[in-house]
Order: structure tokens, then C-alpha cells, then sequence
């Protein structure tokens, strides 16, 4: 087995992990996984930076889904498939996810107990992962961790949800076959299976069908048969299968095995499933944006300040929930000045412009001294200046140098020999409308909107109409 590095900082190195876990490394992949399930903040720069790296080695292998009620033997399942997979020259991944207190947050995280014969393979990999407060009967880096698992090779992910209701649904949104999985009992178990979790599946399978049992799983059979017939395939044009099993006694399996690779043939032939990976790619986009907007507002100074206030009016029934909610977000997100029918309120701080003598001493002031980056000079002769960029995080500094006759900047480098702030330029949304807004007000304008140095209409105004500063407006 392949050892890395002890250290902290090693093991969050995503170029170290990254061929840790396409090399097969075993410690670097459970290593890999930790870092992207990791909440610190802190981290998330190195597990997105490791998932790019890994990107290029994933999207090789069956992803299949796999819901069921606590109790019909999701594990059992995983074990009996698993193994036969491995029998027939395949490696797998398991990612099993249980449920978390919604007291303590904990979870027992027992799946590893529940496949021992499984987890003693060396082809295997079995990681459980607690769900949190994610619904959809995974864990919110489930997603993750299942590249991670492509990127080292396993050619077969196995992904089984806390269990099926009505929000154990994200599963579908990131596997490629989704499996529902059925008690024996006739009508009677269907009861408890909202109508939409049909619409996923893609295959379903009775277990336990098995002793006295067997019976009863033929009539789930049927009856799941006829609820298939009420409702639209997910994947037009594809029969979803519905068969018996017994996970425990290992019968059914290899029939199971073959509709599922049936089922993921049927979508690659369709070209289903290209479009059915782009779609999972832009609900996960978009299910990332989401979790992260809630994390960030729950952790702002001022909402923070604000909730146990409110969660106790809301308690005490003075204010609804829904007002609550809003006034949260204003917290959040202050409203924006309106700026009145004529537009024009100024916006961030576009650049703040220096007058130089010399460009060349100025850029090394910058660069030397101070550390910053000063981009290369570049001359505009049709403004009569020299003009180089230090970049800062929030804003830019324009250190101008005269060039040519007449130059715009001649008579302030006259009155200040040094050098010194030229003006500062705000960034307005419509120059049209604040010009005109401007003039109605008084405040004079040094000529019309013209195109400025950087290719954008721009204006000037008086100095002696706001506190003796030059003021550029440039429009964005």
C-alpha cells in the first residue's frame, strides 16, 4: 500500500491527493474524500481545485442509484451485486449514506458492518457518508465523492440513498440507472411510494423473494407492473423492468446485473445518456449555488444577530414565519438605492488616477516596494499619455505619464512636480442618464460623454463642484 505524506498540509495538497487517487492509492482516495466532505471553508479551495484536477479521469464508469424503504435490504443488495461484479472482473464503489440526528447531528455509519464480505475485497471501496441536514437521501458532497471514486478507477459506483419518501429523489440527479427497491406485500407497499419516485426509476426490484415470501413478491411484482403503466418513463422510449430477487440468498442478481447494463446501453445508444449527465451537471450547479447562499447567509455577522430575535417573535406568534424570512434577507442583502427615473447613481470605484513624472520610477515604486502588479506601459497618443495598471484586489491605480505636446495632464504636473491623484473614476450604469441628471442639479460638466482611454463613454466633472476633486464618470 502506498504511503503519503504525514503532514497536515500534505494531505490537503490536491496535487498530492490528485495522484494519490489516480494512482490507486486507497488512503489517498478516503483522504480525497474527507477534504471535499470537509464544511471548513477553508478547505473548499483545495477540494474544488483537487475535483478539476481529477476531472479529466472521470465520467468512465455505471453510476446506478439505489432507494428503497428502511428495511427491504439495500445493503444485502449492494453486498450480493457487489461481489458478483468483482467475480466478473469489475471493481466497485460504494457510497452509503445514513441518516443524521436532526438533534445531535450524529449517525452511526454502520454500512461497513452491514457488507463485511464485500469491504475484505481489495476490489472494493466502501464509504459512508452521514446525510446531514442535505435532503434527497444523500449527502451533499455525495456528488463529489463519486468523481473522486471514478477518478481512481472503479468502473461500477454504487450509490444507496437514507431511504425512499418523498425527497429521496437527488439520488436520480447524479447516477445513470436509479433503482427502486420493494418489500414483498402486495398493493399494500406501494402505499408508502409517492407516485414520483416512478417517475425516476429506471429499474425496480422486489427483494426477498425468498421463502414463505415468494408469493407475496410475486404479487409486488405485479401490482409495481401496473402502478409502471400509470405513470411516463424517465428515459422516453426505455420498458422500465420490474424483477424479484433475494439479496441474502443471491438469486436474481445476475438478472438484476443485466437489466441494469441493458438500461444504461438503451441511454448511451439514445444519446440519453449524454443529455441526461449535462442535465445532473446543471442541477448541480445550481443545487451547489443554492447550499452555498444558505451557508453564507447563515453565517453573516448581522443575520447571525439578528435570529434569535426574530426566531422568538416568530415563536410567540407576533410575526409570520414569511416575514421573518424577509427581513433575514434585508438583513442579508440591503436594498438598492434607487436612483429615480434619470438613472446615474455611481457605482464601485473603477480606478483612481496618478499623475507621474516619470513611469517608469512610479511602476518600480509600485512593484519593488510595495509588491503590487503593475501591468506593462502602453502609450495613447490620441489622449497624450503614457499609461500603466497597478491591480489591486477591490480596484485599480492609473499612473498616467505626460506624452506629447499638450497633454491633458501637463498643467497639474506643473502645479505639483512630483506627481500626485489626477482624479478618481466611479463606474455608472448610464452616463447618458447621470449627465443628465448632473446638470439638472448644477453640477457642471467638463464637455460632453466621449469615448475615453479605455474604449468606454466617459465624462468629467469641475473639480470645484465636489470638494476639489476631479471626478470621472466611466460607463460599465
Amino acid at each position: 500500500m502506498k504511503r503519503a505524506g504525514d503532514s497536515t498540509s500534505a494531505q490537503m495538497d490536491p496535487e498530492a491527493l490528485a495522484a494519490a487517487v489516480v494512482s490507486g492509492d486507497r488512503k489517498g482516495l478516503a483522504r480525497a474524500i474527507t477534504l471535499i466532505e470537509s464544511a471548513r471553508p477553508d478547505h473548499r479551495p483545495a477540494a474544488e481545485s483537487l475535483l478539476d484536477r481529477l476531472a479529466p479521469d472521470t465520467g468512465r464508469a455505471v453510476r446506478i442509484g439505489i432507494t428503497g424503504a428502511p428495511g427491504v435490504g439495500k445493503s444485502t443488495l449492494i453486498e450480493s451485486l457487489g461481489n458478483h461484479l468483482i467475480d466478473i472482473g469489475h471493481s466497485v464503489a460504494v457510497l452509503s449514506v445514513d441518516p443524521s440526528s436532526s438533534l445531535s447531528g450524529g449517525s452511526i455509519l454502520g454500512d461497513k458492518t452491514r457488507m463485511t464480505k464485500l469491504a475484505a475485497r481489495d476490489e472494493a471501496f466502501i464509504r459512508p457518508s452521514p446525510s446531514g441536514s442535505t435532503l434527497g437521501g444523500v449527502a451533499r458532497r455525495t456528488r463529489e465523492a463519486l468523481l473522486v471514486c471514478e477518478a481512481a478507477g472503479y468502473d461500477v459506483v454504487i450509490v444507496e440513498t437514507v431511504g425512499v419518501g418523498q425527497s429521496e429523489t437527488a439520488v436520480a440527479e447524479m447516477t445513470d440507472v436509479f433503482v427502486l427497491m420493494l418489500l414483498p406485500g402486495g398493493g399494500d407497499e406501494l402505499q408508502g411510494v409517492k407516485k414520483g419516485i416512478f417517475e425516476l426509476v429506471d429499474l425496480v426490484l422486489v427483494n426477498k423473494d425468498d421463502g414463505d415470501l415468494r408469493a407475496a413478491a410475486a404479487r409486488s411484482v405485479a401490482a409495481a407492473r401496473s402502478a409502471l403503466t400509470l405513470t411516463r418513463p424517465r428515459a422516453p422510449g426505455w420498458t422500465v423492468p420490474v424483477l424479484s430477487c433475494s439479496a441474502l440468498e443471491g438469486s436474481g442478481i445476475v438478472a438484476a446485473w443485466a437489466a441494469l447494463l441493458r438500461c444504461r446501453e438503451f441511454l448511451d445508444e439514445s444519446r440519453q445518456l449524454q443529455s441526461r449527465r449535462a442535465e445532473q451537471a446543471r442541477a448541480w450547479m445550481w443545487a451547489e449555488a443554492a447550499e452555498t447562499l444558505l451557508s453564507t447567509l447563515r453565517d453573516h455577522p448581522a443575520v447571525r444577530s439578528s435570529v434569535p430575535g426574530l426566531e422568538a417573535v416568530v415563536s410567540a406568534g407576533e410575526i409570520t414565519p414569511p416575514s421573518a424570512a424577509r427581513r433575514l434577507l434585508e438583513v442579508f442583502l440591503p436594498p438598492r438605492k434607487e436612483t429615480g427615473p434619470g438613472g446615474g447613481s455611481i457605482g464601485r470605484l473603477n480606478h483612481i488616477a496618478v499623475a507621474v513624472p516619470d513611469l517608469a520610477t512610479a511602476a518600480a515604486l509600485y512593484r519593488d516596494l510595495l509588491g503590487a502588479d503593475v501591468s506593462e506601459p502602453v502609450d495613447l497618443p490620441e489622449h497624450g499619455v503614457r499609461v500603466a495598471f497597478v491591480n489591486l484586489p477591490n480596484t485599480r491605480v492609473e499612473l498616467l505619464e505626460p506624452r506629447g505636446e499638450d497633454s491633458p495632464i501637463d498643467s497639474f504636473l506643473s502645479r505639483n512636480s512630483s506627481g500626485g491623484i489626477h482624479h478618481v473614476c466611479y463606474e455608472v450604469e448610464d452616463l447618458g442618464a447621470a449627465a443628465e441628471r448632473l446638470k439638472k442639479t448644477g453640477a457642471r460638466l467638463l464637455g460632453r460623454p466621449r469615448t475615453g482611454a479605455h474604449g468606454k463613454p466617459v465624462v468629467f466633472l469641475h473639480p470645484k463642484d465636489f470638494c476639489g476633486t476631479l471626478i470621472e464618470l466611466e460607463e460599465i
